[in-house]
């Protein structure tokens, strides 16, 4: 097996091939040609933000979107809980915060990403996500990419909801403490996944979806 010095997919030696003295599937190999006939850079030559940069672009981004989602939340609250009766118990209030926080965080991201490769946060960092070759990145990819952010968050809501068969079942409760484990693990790993990528800096949720961040150095 070889990783594709482009794409940075793990393919069988037979299906690579040295293109500019790198080792690239075919895929990457036409990326390569497609940047080179236009003038561009070449993926890997696309300058990537540094750590703190994207970490400070992130920072930013979810300084707007918690004090909106407080009132969003506020408002749910005051608007539909309170007039109608809603969610009562403990399991309900987690799942309408946890919930109403990834609906949020989905369509702050999906929307700016997608119109313009920018949230606000990437907006003051000068940086933008596009595809492995340095495009604008379609709806789908968008999509998918805003969706692994608050869909983590989600999880937990939704895992509050689950019916516990018997109250005094600590396996019941054990498996919903490892679930949220697993979710901060997730998280943990995704971000850790940047910094040991040192061509393209991908997290997880970009290898997932096929995008990459980008530092617009001009």
């Amino acid at each position: 097996m070889g990783q594709c010095g482009v794409t940075q997919k793990w393919l069988p030696l037979d299906d690579l091939v040295v293109f500019q003295g790198k080792l690239v599937c075919a895929e990457g190999k036409q990326i390569l040609l497609d940047r080179l006939k236009t003038g561009a850079f070449a993926p890997e030559e696309l300058a990537r933000p540094s750590a703190l940069r994207r970490f400070a672009c992130i920072f930013i981004d979810w300084l707007i979107i918690l004090p909106v989602w407080y009132l969003f939340l506020v408002m749910v609250v005051v608007w539909v809980v309170v007039p109608f009766h809603l969610f009562t118990g403990a399991p309900a209030v987690v799942t309408l915060v946890f919930g109403t926080l990834s609906v949020l965080a989905f369509a702050y991201f999906a929307i700016l990403h997608g119109t313009s490769g920018k949230s606000i946060g990437k907006r003051v960092g000068r940086t933008r996500v596009v595809t492995l070759g340095g495009v604008r990145a379609s709806w789908g990819k968008i999509l998918l990419r805003s969706a692994l952010y608050p869909g983590t968050i989600a999880v937990i809501g939704v895992a509050c909801l689950l019916p516990d068969p018997d109250p005094g079942n600590m396996g019941f409760r054990a498996i919903l403490g490892a679930l949220v484990l697993l979710v901060m693990a997730w998280i943990l790993a995704d971000a850790l996944a940047a910094l040991f990528d040192p061509i393209m800096q991908r997290s997880l949720h970009d290898r997932i979806s096929g995008t990459r961040v980008i530092w617009e150095r001009s």
